[in-house]
């Protein structure tokens, strides 16, 4: 029986090698403008943070993306750094700059002004939570739309799996944004279709198959395996 198997395909390879420093780098640019508002050093602080306040009365729109560098405490910081790490590590690694921190820093900006725009008080937002959100969501979906080798339902199974452990809070707090965070995810998977939509004719070009031939030796004997290259 003559079976195609997928040797590897674009997530197999690692086209941009920096993706560690660019991780690194934005995680301390999060430590460092947050010790900066912590400690109000230099004056800083009062520029950093958005509320509706100084964003749409003041029009300070730079505070949509500094605020993201902002976090409200050390274990707000600590929450949000892991995730961050491993989603932007594996984002700029396949998809580079332009997806992460570029694209990435856009959009939470945006889902900043968004949260903002709803909120009734003038309540500061702060945290890259929002990034961190659309960067699963961008991955997840391409993931969905790459790993074609695996059973359609087991990719569904591996998003909901990876989603609710992951994504979905055990407990609600109220001083925590959850409509940034389901922005953040609801943009990163229209941004995922985008992608694909863009690049996915080049994306399929990375898939290389082999076909498996199971043959048996004779009547008695088990099957053995041979592999012969398939042309796409």
């Amino acid at each position: 029986m003559l079976e195609k198997v997928l040797i590897r395909n674009f997530l197999s390879r690692n086209s941009y090698s920096a993706g560690v420093v660019v991780s690194l780098f934005i995680l301390l640019l999060c430590y460092l403008t947050s010790t900066i508002y912590w400690n109000d050093i230099a004056g800083l602080a009062n520029y950093l943070a958005a509320n509706p306040q100084n964003v749409f009365a003041d029009q300070e729109y730079w505070r949509l993306v500094t605020t993201l560098f902002v976090h409200g405490d050390l274990k707000h910081l600590l929450s949000n750094s892991m995730l961050l790490m491993v989603m932007s590590y594996y984002v700029y690694s396949h998809y580079g700059a332009k997806v992460y921190p570029f694209l990435s820093l856009l959009m939470g900006a945006l889902v900043n002004l968004l949260v903002l725009a709803s909120f009734e008080h003038n309540i500061t937002l702060v945290g890259i939570s929002g990034v961190v959100y659309f960067l699963w969501g961008f991955w997840l979906y391409l993931f969905v739309r790459i790993q074609r080798h695996i059973p359609l339902y087991r990719r569904f199974m591996k998003v909901l799996i990876v989603g609710s452990a992951l994504l979905i809070p055990e407990v609600f707090e109220a001083n925590v944004s959850h409509l940034a965070h389901y922005l953040g995810l609801f943009l990163g998977v229209i941004n995922g279709a985008c992608y694909f939509m863009v690049y996915g004719t080049k994306i399929r070009r990375f898939e290389e198959w082999e076909s498996v031939l199971e043959e048996p030796l004779d009547a008695s004997m088990d099957y053995v395996q041979t592999t012969s290259p398939i042309e796409e």
